[in-house]
């Protein structure tokens, strides 16, 4: 009679390894554009230095229309210095991005540029729900187009307002765990195959208006 533990100890080694492999990840590629308005106040924080304290708020589009992060809503809390004489500025913030799936991302952004155009980088440090642990990075171009002041009487500073549009060419994510057969991302774009697809099988489409169970029409 073979002792139960000695089936334990030779199967030991074969659980370690499936344990030790590492979890499939969804990763993709996106292009995004995103129209927005700020408020916030204008301080003169220096003879020739202006300081911006206030929120960026908008909506996010997938340039390919589908996707988790495909209208989501972004909120970012963030300062700007403007040198008036060399007519240079450099912006830091974080975001706060909600799916339309109550799902959230959270982002970190620098950039420098001039009054009206400003490129840096932006940085996903994490996520929630389906989107938790997500990371990812893009280049970032931010436009200004309108904006308006308006003497804040109670601070002293002055309250602004500016419309403009935030521009990622090219953002690169990974979902840890994440199914790229399913597409969750919508991004059509999965950089891992799928080790159980079949050479000639077709890829299921990887748009959010379509289900991502395979046998459902």
């Amino acid at each position: 009679m073979k002792h139960p533990m000695r089936g334990l100890v030779l199967a030991l080694p074969f659980i370690l390894s499936i344990l030790a492999q590492p979890l499939a990840a969804e990763v993709g590629i996106a292009k995004i554009l995103a129209p927005w308005e700020a408020n916030g106040q204008l301080f003169q924080v220096a003879v020739d230095k202006l300081q911006f304290i206030g929120t960026f708020e908008g909506i996010m589009y997938i340039e390919n229309g589908d996707g988790l992060l495909d209208a989501a809503l972004f909120t970012c809390p963030s300062t700007q210095i403007i040198h008036i004489l060399s007519n240079e500025m450099q912006g830091h913030g974080y975001c706060t991005i909600e799916s339309p799936t109550g799902d959230y991302v959270y982002a970190e952004f620098n950039c420098n540029g001039q009054p009206g155009s400003c490129k840096g980088t932006f940085t996903l440090t994490g996520g929630t729900g389906k989107l938790t642990g997500m990371t990812g990075e893009s280049a970032m171009i931010v436009r200004t187009a309108l904006s308006g002041t308006s003497i804040d009487q109670a601070s002293g500073g002055t309250v602004s307002a500016a419309k403009g549009l935030a521009i990622w060419p090219e953002m690169r994510f990974e979902v840890p765990g994440g199914n790229p057969r399913f597409g969750m991302l919508g991004t059509g774009n999965a950089g891992k195959a799928d080790e159980t697809q079949k050479p000639n099988e077709p890829s299921p489409s990887s748009g959010l208006g379509e289900s991502a169970n395979p046998d459902k029409p």
